[in-house]
């Protein structure tokens, strides 16, 4: 047993998630990784393992969309989105740049349920092209996944490919991970909520209604009812991935660490956002530890990476926290208590 299994171990006993992979690496080497838990515990139990494929959930907006964006020349961030999708209406988005897009500056509201104006990549298209802001650009700090939905739209119009592809070829073979959307066998994924709970009573919320939420225990599906009913790839979720294919992709960010694109591109507002990636500065995930240069992300379904230039250091945990119902507890708690015990245990 390790610090990291222990960790682990705990936090299935204090009912935190089923089962869970924890990694601590460097830009070179996997410094250690401890499994335990369950992959599934409905409808019937199945253990975790390393190998399990994690729904990585918002881990795709920077390790997935994030790369492709500065993969290319051909996207200027500067730019209005309207330069590379059409639908825009300048009218009500003047001012709304890219980089406010991959910084969550837009004034884009925080959720919508895409889906309840058709689903599909014409009709995601079209609804995007109406939406409307909710604040200014520039003024604060709304996090939305309608900013990476679009995204995804303008990244696969640049590379005149869907975003599995390109992520493929571009991202995920070069860095020798297995990270992937649209996983082809659901018994290596560890399963998620049941029957749409979250997205059918945040639909509801809204005043608004949707007659495919799916039923039973998603598993082998992306979790996010947005990608899913895109086709189940999207600028905002679909990756899926094991801890060593996250670490595989992170690596690249730490040994290639770019200040002008991790760090801090917000600093009057009231956190740190870099291009696609949160900053340490007012992130709830991060923990004292770090430096200040750390950066990382979460995903709504219990996972997270976190990487910090100074300690040249990697921390990924992934978990089934959604499976099968979406827990109570803060789990930025648990993120916190996991990077203090994974500091401790791999000092700097």
């Amino acid at each position: 047993m390790t610090r990291l299994s222990d960790f682990l171990a705990e936090e299935i006993e204090r009912g935190c998630f089923p089962g869970g992979v924890a990694l601590v690496g460097d830009s070179e080497e996997i410094l250690d990784l401890a499994v335990a838990g369950h992959a599934a515990v409905e409808p019937c139990e199945q253990r975790a393992t390393p190998e399990t494929l994690y729904d990585l959930a918002s881990l795709t907006k920077p390790l997935a969309s994030g790369a492709l964006a500065l993969s290319t020349r051909d996207l200027a961030l500067e730019a209005s989105p309207g330069r590379y999708f059409p639908g825009w209406k300048k009218t009500r988005y003047d001012g709304i740049t890219v980089e406010m897009l991959m910084t969550h500056t837009s004034g884009l509201p925080a959720w919508y349920p895409v889906y309840v104006r058709g689903e599909g990549v014409a009709a995601y298209r079209r609804t995007l092209s109406e939406i409307e802001p909710e604040a200014r650009p520039g003024e604060r700090v709304i996090y939305s996944d309608l900013n990476f939905l679009l995204l995804g739209e303008i990244l696969e119009g640049l590379y005149s490919a869907p975003l599995d592809g390109s992520f493929a070829q571009l991202v995920a073979g070069p860095a020798g991970s297995g990270a992937r959307f649209l996983p082809e066998t659901p018994a290596e994924v560890a399963a998620t909520e049941k029957d749409d709970a979250t997205e059918r009573a945040m639909t509801a919320a809204l005043g608004l209604s949707y007659a495919g939420f799916r039923k039973g225990v998603i598993r082998g599906q992306v979790h996010d009812g947005n990608a899913f009913r895109r086709g189940g790839v999207a600028g905002n979720a679909g990756l899926f991935g094991s801890a060593r294919d996250v670490w595989a992709l992170a690596r690249g960010w730490l040994s290639d660490y770019r200040a002008d694109v991790c760090g801090d591109r917000t600093p009057g507002l009231s956190e740190a956002r870099g291009l696609a990636w949160q900053g340490a500065r007012g992130a709830g995930s991060a923990g004292e530890e770090m430096s200040r240069r750390a950066f990382g992300h979460t995903g709504f379904t219990g996972t997270s990476v976190w990487i910090d230039p100074d300690a040249d250091r990697i921390w990924i945990l992934l978990t089934n926290r959604v499976h099968p119902i979406v827990r109570d507890a803060n789990f930025n708690e648990v993120r916190r208590r996991f990077h203090s015990v994974a500091i401790a245990a791999f000092p700097a």
